[in-house]
């Protein structure tokens, strides 16, 4: 068993870390896809029945879910951005030094001033390297974010939970109720004749 790992063994581990960390975000992402059809269920037959207690929690379950969503959106669009970046950043390095082992074989073969193109790649291929660094922490600060979840911080509005509730008016609507009314009165009618 090895007690240091390579430079390559190590980077493996953080694509596999970032492979399986996206996957989690897309199924916690399914998931509350699923929770958000039965709240929103939840409040229409509480509408349908008349509890406003059971609508009002309906609506705040709803909300934290699509609070809750939206930050895993937000995190696993992150994920994936910063991935590649970081996969450009590393493409890019390594573009540098193909550059720079063909200026040394260009040296070698004439005589031009390559101390300072060398120089100047080194230069080059130095910022790259404090490129991937930033990446790499903000890499890190995302996947720090996946289990530092705050309910508190709302990211749906009540405009946003109406109108997946009741449709695009946004308002719940009285026809539902107006109709069941009436049908209640023709019925009464028979009853009463």
């Amino acid at each position: 068993m090895k007690l240091f790992k390579s430079k390559a063994e190590k980077e493996q581990e953080r694509r596999l870390l970032v492979k399986r960390s996206m996957k989690e975000l897309e199924k916690r992402i399914a998931k509350l896809n699923q929770q958000e059809q039965v709240y929103i269920n939840a409040a229409k037959i509480a509408m349908r029945e008349g509890l406003p207690e059971q609508i009002k929690l309906a609506k705040e379950a709803l909300k934290m879910t699509v609070s809750e969503r939206k930050r895993t959106y937000k995190m696993l669009l992150n994920a994936q951005i910063i991935s590649q970046m970081k996969d450009m950043s590393a493409m890019t390095s390594e573009f540098l030094k193909a550059i720079q082992i063909i200026s040394k074989d260009i040296a070698g073969s004439a005589n031009a001033d390559m101390n300072k193109l060398s120089a100047e790649l080194k230069l080059a291929m130095d910022r790259v390297g404090e490129q991937t660094e930033t990446l790499n922490d903000m890499l890190e600060e995302s996947q720090d974010e996946l289990t530092g979840f705050s309910s508190s911080s709302q990211l749906a509005s009540d405009d946003e939970i109406d109108k997946l509730i009741y449709g695009e008016g946004g308002a719940p609507s009285d026809a539902p109720i107006d109709a069941d009314l009436a049908e209640l009165e023709a019925l009464k009618k028979q009853l009463d004749s």
